[in-house]
């Protein structure tokens, strides 16, 4: 049932950044076009800002998904195999409550910029759509991690878990 959901969280998370990237690729290259004809849009450098900004927070939690994010190894790759699951699992716990945190902050930020009924400049969207990236990129990523730190200490039990933390001994 789990990887099921994170089944579906991948499907959310690749078609979504995948869909933003070709949108934001087709926006700029057909403002390209129209600036060589003198023609111009005035919205479509603010709209791939703002699809930038939703590719970086959702494009995060792939990270997560893939162990991607950037992590200073040094010290951990001389260390015992306990130590370094030790030190794994702390820096997990980090990002879990930090990302909690981002989630909590960026719900309130998004709050208040609905309350203010804040809009874009050029394109008069709503800018609570903007600040939407954050707190559900950072949920995202909060809940990969979980995932993770679940997946670590299953390992530590003895479970033999494949890619996506599914219990392969009993396959």
């Amino acid at each position: 049932m789990i990887a099921r959901v994170l089944r579906l969280f991948d499907y959310f998370e690749d078609g979504l950044n995948g869909s933003l990237l070709l949108l934001a690729t087709g926006i700029l290259f057909v403002n390209v076009i129209l600036r060589y004809f003198g023609r111009s849009t005035t919205w479509a450098e603010e709209a791939i800002r703002y699809i930038i900004v939703w590719i970086t927070f959702v494009g995060g939690s792939i990270c997560a998904r893939q162990g991607d994010h950037v992590g200073i190894e040094v010290f951990t790759s001389f260390a015992p195999a306990n130590i370094q699951r030790g030190l794994k699992t702390v820096a997990e716990l980090t990002s879990i409550v930090f990302l909690s945190c981002l989630t909590y902050y960026g719900w309130m930020a998004m709050q208040t910029v609905i309350v203010t009924n804040q809009r874009s400049p050029a394109m008069l969207i709503p800018m609570w759509i903007v600040y939407l990236a954050l707190p559900l990129g950072s949920a995202l990523m909060a809940l990969r991690y979980v995932h993770s730190l679940i997946n670590c200490f299953r390992a530590n039990s003895g479970e033999t878990l494949d890619k996506n933390g599914n219990d392969v001994t009993q396959l």
